[in-house]
């Protein structure tokens, strides 16, 4: 139990013994709001979209450097400015789910409207915006990058999308709002067990919905055709630029300046398809019995060397600690 523990705590779990009192308000005047947010949750402008009088309630559970808040309000609206981004302490992961009415949300030059039941993302590291309509009621999980291993990598992809839909982000946010009902965890274990589950869903929610919005977001239909090229041919470690340049009859050079569209080059998307079907395969627990090493080798990797180091540099951990992560989610 001290080992699991241990890596637990690597991994940056939220433990209980970080629990908070919740903090509840009841706001009657745009001006206490505003005195509210600013102590709450610094570092944002406000503007009082409001016709009638202002209303607004806040639940608000901290767990360790996380924190739940459950957030009903009349037309507003908050801006976190480039300058205010700059000087805040430091940045956050800030997952947004609605249960009643609309949000919506600006970040990156995409912009999410959610309804109800969706849920999507920001960094607060950068500047973002966030317009709250009438009779409104959304969840908001802030935890800090470590809690999300390769967040670093798919943050800048993701932010102001919507997320895909699924159990996963309800049963995520179900989970910590029962722990919210209680002023003390009565089982430390688990508690543990149920945080660790909400970081291991939200986790791979997050990378998923990253790797589907990267392509939606190809705008030529041959970077589409060359994506599903490499992952139709994915456990052959030979593949190489030539093979999908052929595939799609063009010039080695022109393949390249096509893939500037994505940020990108055929062999980093290689490496990067790779990457995510081993970690699809990692989490998945009909797998649990197949060895790390015959995964990375179905994936088209040459060695379990170069494997882990790849795998530890995109999501945070090794491909074990990843694997161990997901085991302990499903208990």
């Amino acid at each position: 139990m001290h080992d699991t523990h241990h890596v637990m705590q690597n991994l940056g779990v939220f433990m209980p013994s970080d629990w908070r009192p919740a903090v509840i308000e009841n706001v009657r005047s745009f001006g206490k709001w505003k005195d509210f947010v600013r102590e709450n949750f610094p570092w944002l402008e406000h503007r009082n979209h409001s016709v009638g009088d202002f209303h607004a309630e806040v639940s608000a559970r901290r767990f360790g450097d996380g924190e739940l808040s459950t957030i009903s309000a009349t037309e507003s609206e908050v801006i976190r400015t480039r300058h205010l981004s700059e000087i805040a302490e430091m940045g956050f992961l800030k997952l947004m789910w609605q249960i009643r009415g609309r949000v919506h949300l600006e970040q990156d030059g995409r912009e999410a409207m959610l309804q109800p039941g969706q849920a999507t993302v920001c960094d607060t590291a950068r500047p973002y915006r966030i317009r709250v309509f009438d009779d409104s009621l959304f969840a908001v999980f802030m935890m800090p990058y470590d809690a999300c291993p390769g967040w670093e990598q798919i943050s800048h992809k993701l932010c102001g999308s919507r997320l895909i839909e699924g159990a996963s982000i309800r049963a995520a946010i179900g989970s910590l709002m029962a722990l919210t009902s209680t002023d003390d965890p009565s089982n430390d274990d688990e508690t543990r067990l149920v945080i660790k589950a909400v970081q291991s869903m939200i986790t791979a929610t997050l990378h998923r919905s990253a790797s589907a919005q990267g392509l939606t977001e190809y705008r030529d239909p041959r970077l589409y055709k060359a994506h599903q090229y490499i992952l139709s041919r994915i456990a052959n470690p030979e593949l190489s630029v030539d093979d999908v340049a052929a595939a799609l009859c063009m010039s080695r050079r022109s393949l390249y300046t096509l893939f500037k569209e994505c940020d990108t080059t055929p062999a980093r998307l290689m490496q990067e398809i790779r990457l995510e079907q081993s970690m699809r395969l990692l989490s998945d627990r009909t797998q649990n019995s197949r060895k790390i090493t015959d995964i990375a080798f179905d994936n088209g990797f040459n060695d379990y060397a170069t494997f882990s180091r790849l795998f530890k540099q995109r999501y945070g951990v090794t491909p074990s600690e990843f694997r161990l992560r997901a085991r302990l989610s499903t208990h």
